[in-house]
């Protein structure tokens, strides 16, 4: 397992999308879990936001 928060962390460097979801779903752990691939991040984005847009709909097309 590879540390992220090291002391060569803070260089502000940027991280994809693939990236940022692994450090969130690990709890800031591995970076690398979802893989290496750039458009798994995206996907998940894409997965969550529909999955909310959704609920949202289902709220207000009950209530009508």
């Amino acid at each position: 397992m590879r540390l992220i928060f090291t002391s060569s962390f803070n260089r502000f460097q940027t991280i994809n999308a693939t990236q940022a979801w692994s450090l969130f779903l690990t709890a800031c752990k591995k970076d690398d879990s979802l893989g290496k691939d750039p458009m798994i991040g995206k996907y998940v984005t894409v997965a969550l936001l529909g999955a909310i847009i959704a609920q949202i709909l289902e709220v207000f097309l009950i209530a009508t």
